[in-house]
């Protein structure tokens, strides 16, 4: 290839790297990954899902300057309230199918949260470290639908240490915890080198809003953990903890982390499946319904 060929292709590749690449900021600027789904994208996924249900859609304000946008499946504001928490990133729309489906909707009523930073809670985008302000601000949810009533908490991955600081900060509000997959023993936070380049500023322009709020909220969760460990004797609830064998992404010594931790707890079961990686909450339904219609 000649001299002026080279040169005229290493051109017409620098022109495509920069047109993918300008293509790639305003995706991520315009908010094309956000994670997130409309509340009338919500209704239509849900009916075509088989939820006959009409979903409800909150927004309240919580004491932790956020107004909080939930989505609610409920058959009769009699029956006793689960409330979902998803991990990191994510949203409410993680708990889709659990929404949707007719056996557990028949028996509770079902609330998915869109965690502080991440769907149509306030503050898109901004992370909430603290354990114990993430609690608070499902205790809002708490105290909207089912005041002065004990509520079933489930939480994925991050979820699983918010689910718990919640019944450590309200035992008397909490009927049950269902862990799934759930990182709740600071020694095995690790530190890769991303997270800290994640932080950078200049991060924020090429990444999705989801992608470095998540970032930005398990940097320090090590900490927030550590904050925990005087508090787990306060959890005398019953508990399930759900976990694959071969989850790469949070280590199955979790779980004994959680059989240490949980001595108070005098109704603890433990499913440890050998596979299934980080994805059980969507993969093994059934053993996660199992456990929920297990603690109503």
């Amino acid at each position: 290839m000649k001299a002026m060929e080279v040169r005229t292709f290493f051109r017409r590749m620098t022109y495509v790297i920069l047109a993918l690449f300008t293509m790639w900021l305003i995706c991520v600027q315009s908010g094309c990954f956000s994670m997130r789904i409309t509340d009338k994208q919500w209704a239509i996924k849900l009916s075509k899902a088989g939820q006959s249900v009409l979903p409800q859609f909150i927004n309240i304000q919580s004491g932790i300057n956020r107004t909080i946008h939930a989505i609610v499946i409920s058959a009769a504001d009699s029956l006793p309230l689960t409330i979902m928490v998803h991990g990191s990133p994510g949203g409410a729309d993680g708990y889709l199918t659990y929404l949707a489906d007719t056996s557990l909707s028949k028996v509770m009523r079902m609330v998915a949260i869109d965690r502080p930073g991440f769907g149509f809670t306030s503050g898109f985008g901004k992370p909430e470290p603290s354990m114990e302000a993430q609690a608070a601000a499902v205790k809002t949810l708490a105290d909207h639908l089912s005041p002065g009533r004990k509520v079933l908490l489930m939480g994925h991955s991050l979820g699983g240490p918010i689910i718990a600081r919640f019944a450590m900060d309200y035992p008397e509000l909490t009927a049950g915890l269902v862990v799934i997959a759930g990182s709740i023993d600071p020694t095995q936070e690790e530190h890769p080198w991303w997270q800290t380049a994640g932080n950078f500023p200049v991060m924020r322009l090429l990444l999705p809003k989801p992608m470095w709020a998540s970032n930005a909220e398990i940097t320090p969760l090590e900490k927030e953990l550590e904050k925990m460990l005087p508090l787990w004797d306060r959890i005398t609830h019953p508990v399930r903890i759900i976990h694959a064998a071969d989850d790469r992404l949070v280590p199955v010594a979790n779980v004994d982390f959680a059989r240490r931790m949980l001595k108070n707890c005098l109704d603890l079961k433990v499913e440890l499946l050998p596979k299934g990686d980080h994805f059980i909450l969507w993969s093994r339904q059934d053993v996660i319904r199992k456990a929920m219609l297990d603690l109503l």
